[in-house]
């Protein structure tokens, strides 16, 4: 998330970072759990490698993990709903108010 204005004056910057955002998600999504465990393990020194391959395992086979950097209109109401559900939402806004994907689909077109 970024405000309107900063996208307007670092394109580059938003495009780089989007860039990075998009090739960790494929990366997570081509490896398999023990490999994103292995990964993030220096992350997690308390918890168990085979813990933490089991997480990403679940979270894998249940699709958690975005695999592109689209906010599409659907995702952004579940967001919403699970703000407001948390008491964290003042109101709700509509996609289109809010949600630029512009970057995201250049970066994906590449």
């Amino acid at each position: 998330m970024a405000k309107e204005s900063y996208m307007k004056e670092n394109k580059d910057t938003i495009e780089k970072f989007t860039k990075a955002v998009y090739k960790a998600q494929q990366w997570v999504q081509d490896h398999s759990a023990e490999e994103i465990a292995k990964a993030v393990e220096p992350y997690f020194p308390d918890t168990d490698i085979d813990i933490m391959t089991t997480v990403v395992d679940r979270y894998k086979s249940q699709g958690s993990f975005a695999t592109d950097p689209i906010l599409d209109e659907e995702e952004w109401n579940n967001l919403q709903n699970i703000m407001n559900e948390a008491g964290e939402l003042p109101k709700k806004v509509d996609y289109k108010t809010l949600v630029n994907t512009d970057t995201a689909e250049k970066v994906i077109k590449k």
